[in-house]
């Protein structure tokens, strides 16, 4: 993971489109494999990914995306899942990047399986890592309280930390959203739109969802987390019927960090799995 305020890098490219004008980290890899694209999840950003992506170039060519709101991308007035599955529609016709597999963390495996469910035609295939295909109940007030708070004269990531250790006591998370913190003159701002997100309906959004995608698919539980339950995998099965299900055991929500060695085995199966299905359909 790169470190937290780290400048952009010169791969993260930026393209205006008609909708919202995504940023994303090109991680280069093997074009004629096909398009791999990696959604973050919920305060999030595509520089969480960085890692994982390169170890996926192998199998494709990668990119990172940062949703609406996060990282480097635009804010909008809203946050729905109907907003990101459409920002995702929009990089994919500017980029050509037809037939795309989708990797999604949490937010972001909402999104990629809405998407996919929405537009199984631009789908090669979808990989929901520690989420359900299900409405889930907002939350996360802490987070977003401690994401609203004034960091405009702070002058050092130590000082950033003691603001927010009072609102968010686990420094683990309390470092995960400092890595919204971006410089601004002598101070720090946020480059996330907390506000915006605090109204985010996203969570529930997917009680509107339907149809059946017919092509790969895997849903990644993780053992130290609540995200997935078991009445999930035949919820997964519905909507996903070739949807491969599996646990890592001593995953929590963030396997990327915690189970990387594993979870790259899982993606790496998956990928190889939609691209001959995609390449034999």
């Amino acid at each position: 993971m790169e470190a937290p305020g780290r400048p952009i890098a010169a791969s993260v490219h930026r393209r205006y489109l008609q909708g919202m004008d995504l940023a994303f980290r090109d991680l280069g890899g093997r074009p004629l494999h096909g398009t791999i694209v990696i959604l973050h999840g919920l305060f999030g950003s595509s520089q969480n990914w960085t890692g994982m992506g390169r170890r996926l170039a192998l199998d494709g060519r990668v990119f990172a995306l940062d949703l609406r709101n996060h990282g480097d991308s635009p804010h909008g007035p809203t946050h729905t899942l109907d907003d990101c599955v459409e920002d995702l529609r929009e990089f994919c016709i500017t980029h050509g990047a037809g037939g795309m597999r989708l990797i999604g963390h949490s937010m972001g495996g909402l999104v990629s399986m809405a998407f996919a469910l929405r537009y199984p035609d631009l789908t090669a295939g979808v990989a929901a890592i520690d989420i359900a295909p299900r409405a889930y109940l907002p939350g996360h007030e802490q987070e977003l309280r401690a994401l609203c708070t004034d960091i405009s004269r702070c002058r050092s990531r130590a000082e950033l930390d003691e603001r927010l250790a009072k609102e968010v006591p686990d420094q683990r998370v309390r470092q995960f959203l400092l890595t919204n913190a971006v410089r601004e003159g002598d101070g720090y701002r946020w480059r996330i739109d907390a506000q915006v997100l605090a109204a985010s309906t996203v969570a529930g959004d997917f009680a509107q969802v339907s149809g059946i995608f017919a092509g790969e698919a895997l849903m990644v539980a993780c053992g130290r987390s609540g995200y997935v339950l078991p009445e999930d995998h035949a919820l997964m099965k519905r909507f996903f019927p070739r949807a491969r299900i599996e646990t890592l055991p001593q995953a929590d929500h963030w396997p990327h960090v915690t189970a990387a060695a594993e979870l790259e085995i899982l993606l790496r199966a998956f990928l190889s799995r939609a691209a001959e299905n995609s390449h034999g359909s």
